[in-house]
């Protein structure tokens, strides 16, 4: 074979690593290989990526899956099903900001298919390479995931999960806890019950997998009990090599726009126009002062200048501080953690059997809204719960008592009547943070 056609034969991965990028290589056909792995955790400072046709994997952090029984075998339905379930969701991406959405199929049950759509978040300053990637995909797609169990791996520094249906990514979440340990399993095992709720899975897995790199050290003894007590597994978690990645057969659809390229344009209109609003006030300045030497206006500009500079720095500062704290309420607001809301939604249940969920969709999340050079972050906090109770009186206890529940006092419930199916009763109860004036 040729060099040349071996250059243009070869296919290169962009993926995110346990701490930073890495760069996979490999011909048509083949398996792929480590060429380059950087300590870099933006993608925009890694250098020297491999010639070849780029595909970029987003890392678990920057995507949500939304997975759902869909009501079809009909794959050219899935499209359209998708959309409706973003748009019941909340997780509808705008329309300006590229291709941010897709779906996959990953199995049926019976006459329904087992359907993920997926959001990405649009990518910010620094999560795009200086070459331009031929694709774009996810990293939990990019690895050969077994079918038997769930796996754990580290990627930016960050711990991640994914669970598979027939070896295609089902669900994947990064992890809020920094640490692997019980509340890591918690936090993946209520994941896992709702996917059990839903009717996306069977039952809980019974093995969970540390994948750990060549660069990595394993997790201790503990630490491997911890999460699989935590999961809710029979015994501890198990350490196993992570796999060399491999291109998906299908590649998504994302396509972000162009945003460093849209930045630099508006910079440099921006840099135009404070050159000729500067040329504007100078010249009205000097009119203004007349009687008045250049060299004094000179001085004093550049006094004014010199002590203004370090208040510049400390505003931009608070405005960046700011910005990251915004972006972290999900996280550090414990009262709205999906996990606090399930269980309080739970412990109104009080213990009574008639009472039933199939299905609980709780939202604690960021709604992004670029508007030119300002980002706004909106907090989305609600709650669906939808069941079936054997008796009236067992739904509408159930809808006082959430009213009252201890943790939900913030949110505003609609509860409409109970609607009597064979002999259950069915109830749809919804929940949104109450605002300002409401408290």
């Amino acid at each position: 074979m040729s060099s040349k056609a071996k250059k243009k034969g070869e296919k290169v991965l962009l993926l995110p690593g346990a701490d930073g990028w890495e760069a996979w290589t490999g011909l048509n056909g083949a398996g792929l290989a480590l060429a380059l792995r950087s300590g870099a955790m933006r993608v925009l400072d890694v250098g020297g990526i491999p010639s070849g046709e780029l595909t970029m994997a987003f890392p678990v952090r920057d995507v949500s899956a939304l997975p759902f029984r869909a009501p079809t075998s009909d794959d050219a339905l899935l499209s359209d099903l998708a959309e409706m379930h973003l748009e019941r969701m909340g997780m509808r991406p705008g329309i300006n900001a590229g291709v941010l959405s897709d779906v996959f199929k990953v199995g049926t049950r019976g006459e329904e298919s087992l359907a993920v759509p997926v959001v990405l978040a649009p990518p910010m300053e620094g999560h795009l390479p200086r070459r331009s990637p031929q694709h774009f995909d996810i990293s939990a797609r990019c690895l050969p995931l077994p079918s038997d169990g769930l796996v754990v791996w580290r990627e930016l520094g960050r711990w991640v999960f994914a669970l598979s249906e027939e070896g295609q990514a089902l669900e994947f979440e990064a992890l809020a806890s920094s640490q692997l340990g019980e509340d890591a399993g918690r936090e993946i095992r209520l994941t896992l019950m709702q996917l059990e709720l839903q009717g996306l899975i069977d039952s809980l897995p019974r093995h969970c997998f540390i994948w750990v790199g060549d660069e990595e050290g394993p997790p201790g003894a503990e630490e491997l009990a911890a999460l699989g007590a935590g999961i809710g597994l029979s015994g501890p978690a198990t350490v196993a090599a992570k796999p060399a990645p491999i291109l998906p057969a299908r590649l998504s659809q994302l396509l972000p726009a162009d945003v460093r390229a849209e930045r630099v344009a508006r910079r440099k209109k921006l840099q135009i126009i404070a050159g000729a609003a500067a040329a504007l006030v100078l010249y009205l300045g000097v009119i203004g002062i007349l009687g008045l030497s250049l060299v004094k206006a000179r001085k004093d500009a550049a006094k004014a200048l010199e002590d203004y500079t370090p208040y510049a720095d400390v505003y931009e500062d608070g405005k960046r501080h700011e910005q990251k704290w915004k972006e972290l309420q999900p996280v550090v607001e414990q009262d709205h953690n999906a996990v606090e809301l399930l269980y309080h939604c739970m412990r109104a249940r009080g213990g009574e059997e008639g009472v039933r969920l199939d299905r609980a969709d709780i939202s604690n999340q960021l709604q992004v809204n670029i508007d030119g050079e300002v980002l706004e972050l909106t907090p989305i906090r609600d709650i669906r719960l939808q069941g079936k109770a054997d008796e009236l009186g067992q739904a509408t206890a159930f809808d006082e008592a959430l009213k009252r529940a201890r943790g939900l006092g913030d949110y505003q419930w609609t509860t409409p009547p109970p609607q009597a199916k064979g002999d259950k009763w069915s109830f749809q109860y919804e929940a949104r943070l109450k605002g300002p004036e409401e408290q």
